[in-house]
């Protein structure tokens, strides 16, 4: 009896470090950048990137990133890149009073630090939530109003 408690346990606790491993200690990098258009409801967001230290495995996927109260689908720009696009609320309206162009990414309950976002992964078909910490911000994208005139 105590041979099989010893065995469901190291069970228990290879699959939990499993999941951890996929994305927190397969993470170059996680950043954001802000950005802001120069034009009078143009739009603002954040620019949230991910670059892995090897390839996924092939039952691995990734989902979701919530972050800031944020909830968007990853995009893969290749097999170690990966980014999510929020829109947020700033610089929307077209003219004083005007709430009908407001167009944002859709929000999460969950609260997190201003550094902290939980990636959403699916591994066999079922999901798994895994935080991260210590994202970094890069310098915030302030495009300008008009083309530079030479």
């Amino acid at each position: 009896m105590k041979n099989i408690a010893i065995f469901l346990m190291s069970i228990l606790v290879i699959s939990c470090n499993t999941s951890k491993i996929i994305a927190q200690d397969n993470i170059e990098s996680a950043t954001y950048q802000t950005w802001i258009a120069g034009v009078r409801g143009g739009g603002s967001g954040i620019n949230f990137s991910l670059e892995l230290k090897s390839e996924l495995p092939s039952n691995i996927q990734l989902k979701k990133l919530i972050f800031r109260g944020y909830e968007v689908p990853f995009e893969k720009q290749d097999a170690l890149h990966f980014m999510a696009r929020i829109k947020t609320e700033g610089n929307q309206q077209k003219y004083d009073g005007d709430d009908s162009q407001i167009y944002s990414s859709p929000k999460n309950a969950i609260t997190l630090a201003e550094n902290e976002a939980i990636l959403i992964f699916s591994k066999n078909g079922k999901e798994y939530q895994q935080k991260i910490t210590k994202v970094i911000e890069k310098p915030a994208l302030e495009y300008p109003s008009a083309k530079p005139k030479f």
